[in-house]
């Protein structure tokens, strides 16, 4: 089946005891698959004795390791995996052996990326811009039918990051004219015109949008709306909670130009990761929103961070990306409780 590779993601090499912000201690629960936890029953000696006395079940009845004190109970001080040393990669949960790698699948396209919320894998997308590679990889058995939303919304996808690399414009510019056109797209979802979308893409190809500026909300009052929906979802972490209280008593101060390049690559990575969700669930505007208030929000925390952007980008998704009740809660919130013109206002 086709593949799209960001062509980074060969370059991904997990930093180990290296690792500023290991995953193997923070906070979540650490799935086992079946065949692991098949083998951890048979495991001898005093390990397996150890594994299986940590092996537990979840709310939902699969095998996990629980994170005492949010560590996993197999990590060394020196940040490394007991079983890892002991028994090799191959013996470790499948979780730990794919991520922070993420693979989707639309029929008979499959994408592969890497999740933003790993420190590394950060560096990788902040650096370089995303270019994709198409390969050819073995699929599962019998042929995949195309959704009928994968072509329109592959195109669409493709005029929306070029959106993002028009030489002459500024980041804020860049976004609202993203959330222009992904507005446009989803009229045409709605009122099912999906052979207008090409016409469309040509369209934006063409032309670059710009706003008057007085016509859309304060920035200050739109990032208010956007901190405070973030704040009502399950907080992961306690540093996400104290930056977000300390965003919202910055947002009069003044503020810094949108971040260029550093800004861009983060807005493509949430459009590459997950604005084909809309061959789903027919949603292609909120998740550019998603994409607008992923940048904008650690933009405006950045300077609250030691780590700056790339801090508090990686929080971002580790706070959202990882958890399926708050990715539901920002689809809903986006719907229900920011409006596009506030979302526009987010790059003033």
């Amino acid at each position: 089946m086709e593949t799209h590779i960001p062509r980074y993601y060969g370059s991904f090499r997990c930093l180990a005891g290296e690792c500023p912000h290991t995953c193997c201690a923070d906070g979540w629960e650490i799935p086992v698959d079946p065949g692991t936890a098949a083998l951890y029953k048979t495991l001898p000696g005093p390990l397996g004795e150890r594994v299986r006395d940590f092996l537990t079940l979840d709310p939902q009845g699969e095998p996990c390791f629980p994170l005492g004190c949010g560590t996993c109970p197999f990590l060394t001080g020196e940040g490394l995996c007991h079983i890892h040393i002991q028994l090799g990669e191959e013996a470790t949960p499948l979780i730990c052996r794919t991520h922070p790698r993420f693979c989707y699948e639309y029929g008979p396209l499959r994408e592969r990326g890497l999740c933003a919320s790993c420190p590394e894998a950060v560096r990788l997308i902040l650096e370089e811009d995303p270019v994709l590679l198409v390969r050819q990889e073995e699929g599962p058995e019998g042929l995949e039918e195309t959704p009928p939303l994968l072509e329109p919304l592959l195109k669409a996808r493709e005029t929306a990051l070029l959106l993002l690399n028009v030489e002459e414009a500024s980041l804020a510019q860049k976004l609202q004219a993203l959330l222009l056109f992904s507005n446009e797209v989803q009229v045409l979802l709605d009122r099912e015109q999906l052979g207008e979308i090409p016409q469309l893409c040509g369209i934006y190809g063409e032309e670059f949008p710009l706003l008057d500026q007085g016509d859309l909300p304060p920035r200050a009052a739109a990032l208010e709306k956007c901190l405070a929906l973030l704040g009502d979802m399950d907080i992961l972490q306690p540093q996400w909670r104290d930056l977000l209280a300390a965003g919202r008593a910055r947002l009069d101060s003044p503020s810094s130009p949108l971040l260029g390049r550093q800004g861009e690559r983060a807005a493509a990575y949430f459009l590459y990761r997950h604005w084909l969700r809309g061959v789903w669930d027919r949603d292609v505007l909120t998740w550019a929103e998603f994409a607008v208030l992923g940048t904008a929000v650690s933009h405006l925390l950045s300077p609250l961070s030691p780590e700056g952007f790339p801090g508090v980008f990686r929080l971002f998704c580790q706070e959202l990306e990882h958890s399926e009740g708050n990715m539901a809660a920002v689809q809903d919130g986006l719907w229900e409780r920011v409006s596009l013109a506030e979302m526009l206002a987010t790059g003033k």
